[in-house]
């Protein structure tokens, strides 16, 4: 009888959980049936026509504006209801420069004391957002609050000394996260504050997260130092080791460790098209590697280094020998993973981790680490839907009984060198791989990775734009293609924004900041405007620096 009473009870609890919006025990087909419109309006319309078809760099045809109505982010996060899920939990690492007025670094010994006061004027902030409602924070929406299932604490951690850590429910368990701290992994400790989102399942609830972290370290942080996201910081004289700052996308919830596998080897052979969308360190020690051109409203700046962090830091990332790149993979078992550590000449999975890519993480989670940090929040997450429609192009696949086809490592390595060097205007050039080979697993592929026979992929943007052409049904089936966090990620290929024309990133936008204030005979130092579009790029996480109508081609559209 006290056990029927217990079951009544129980049922009643669940109901009622439910009844608020209570996702936490859903998997990703249950969120994904019960969606609705999935956040994304659905009066997207198209505008007028834009020719494209005089500029070799743009593929497909019949470009138009895309149309999408807009809605404020205080909106989009009190409606829950039509809140977008992911095929994949996610939680983002972000990496920021902590600086003082001239860029300079703080000193280290005073920074391990001021670090601690810091994370625990944090912790105080977030405990008050959580449990009172703060001004100057949007309200927490319900959902979320309801995932934080322990008051914010802080911790004592040997790598990140002091951090404040939150407890966060997935599916049926939870994770304690260290959400704000400075990062452990740098030899220069205290230079680098790191920002951990809890695993999220809609694409919502990551940008609360990401945009509340940032507005959290620039409340607590004393007035005399400032938070920068770019992946280098551009007043700093040289590049020192390992100060440099990153995105690192965790993606969790596979249904086997060969889906795990494969979307590994999935994301693996677009990392050339990822470091061409997200490279960001253009500029060090106040100025670009070489002269900004503008030609015909591109910014082309030949040999201007896109990603300055990616070119110097080798030593906790991947390198270009293709002998050494991270293989191929079709499992994560013990010979994959004794394989895998062969192949990169690491001694363990702990050493292991530090390349472009890792499936093994202690929280059996994909790490990719490629992306250099952005300067908003948007672009952030809107990477983040590229990879996540990737690893759902995979499962797809698999369940298809496909193998994901390899690029081969001699490919990927050629063309993540030109990415590095020369973002979305580098070379696209395919080594030693065979159309027939990769057809043989997914025609589809091998059509828009080499372009088809006759009109070969050429440059980096023709390449970015077939990789969308590739998961343009992903992107559409998960609601995320007419998504406003993706629409800067599109924009950089496909058009248009307002002032310039594609190819364009956050590496070019710094580029032009720089020539702007040299043309008009101010000062070219980019870092009291990267400060300041740090704090504006993340009270909005919809704001972001490629300000414009989307246009696309049909090839996308329909």
């Amino acid at each position: 009888m006290a056990k029927d009473k217990k079951k009544k009870k129980d049922k009643k609890k669940k109901e009622k959980k439910k009844k608020k919006g209570d996702h936490r025990g859903d998997t990703f087909s249950q969120l994904y049936a019960k969606k609705g419109k999935a956040g994304v309006p659905t009066a997207v319309t198209f505008g007028e026509s834009i020719d494209r078809s005089t500029d070799k760099l743009f593929l497909g045809s019949d470009y138009r504006e895309v149309l999408i109505p807009e809605r404020s982010w205080a909106e989009m996060l009190s409606d829950t209801e039509h809140w977008t899920p992911l095929p994949f939990t996610h939680g983002i690492e972000m990496e920021l420069i902590i600086a003082d007025d001239n860029g300079n670094y703080p000193p280290g010994e005073e920074m391990v004391y001021r670090m601690k006061e810091i994370v625990k004027d944090a912790i105080k902030i977030m405990d008050e957002m959580l449990y009172e409602g703060r001004a100057d924070f949007l309200p927490v929406p319900e959902y979320i609050s309801q995932k934080v299932l322990a008051r914010p604490w802080g911790r004592d951690d040997i790598e990140k000394g002091y951090a404040m850590d939150i407890r966060y429910a997935l599916g049926d368990s939870s994770v304690d996260i260290d959400t704000f701290a400075r990062d452990g992994n740098v030899t220069a400790i205290t230079y680098i504050l790191e920002l951990v989102s809890p695993p999220c399942i809609f694409v919502e609830e990551l940008a609360y997260w990401c945009a509340t972290l940032f507005q959290l370290a620039k409340a607590t942080l004393p007035k005399d130092l400032h938070i920068i996201a770019s992946a280098i910081n551009p007043a700093t004289k040289e590049y020192m080791r390992g100060l440099s700052q990153s995105d690192h996308h965790h993606f969790g919830t596979f249904e086997s460790e060969v889906e795990k596998a494969q979307g590994y080897s999935m994301i693996r052979n677009f990392i050339p098209h990822l470091v061409a969308l997200s490279c960001n360190s253009p500029i060090i020690n106040n100025k670009p590697t070489d002269e900004v051109k503008v030609i015909n409203r591109r910014i082309a700046a030949p040999n201007c280094v896109r990603s300055l962090r990616l070119k110097s830091n080798t030593t906790m990332l991947s390198n270009n020998d293709p002998r050494h790149y991270i293989p191929y993979l079709t499992d994560t078992d013990e010979n994959s993973q004794n394989y895998f550590l062969q192949v990169v000449q690491k001694a363990s999975l702990e050493d292991g981790r530090f390349e472009d890519l890792f499936p093994m993480t202690d929280w059996n989670t994909i790490e990719c680490r490629i992306c250099d940090a952005q300067i908003s929040i948007c672009r952030r997450i809107g990477l983040g839907l590229v990879l996540q429609a990737l690893l759902y192009k995979a499962r797809k696949l698999l369940q298809k009984g496909v193998w994901v086809p390899d690029a081969g490592s001699e490919t990927i390595t050629f063309n993540r060198e030109g990415a590095i060097e020369r973002g979305l205007i580098s070379l696209f050039k395919p080594v030693n791989i065979e159309r027939e080979r990769l057809a043989q697993y997914d025609p589809d592929f091998a059509e828009q990775y080499l372009g088809p026979e006759g009109q070969p992929v050429r440059y980096m943007m023709q390449a970015v734009q077939r990789m969308f052409f590739y998961i343009k049904d992903e992107l559409k089936e998960l609601g995320f293609l007419y998504s406003p966090f993706l629409k800067p990620v599109l924009q950089s290929v496909f058009g248009t924004v307002s002032y310039a024309e594609p190819p364009i990133t956050e590496a070019e936008y710094q580029l032009s900041l720089y020539k702007y204030k040299l043309d008009n005979g101010e000062d070219p130092s980019i870092l009291y405007d990267l400060i300041y579009f740090t704090i504006q790029y993340c009270q909005d996480p919809l704001n972001n620096p490629l300000t414009g109508v989307l246009t696309l081609p049909k090839e996308m559209r329909e």
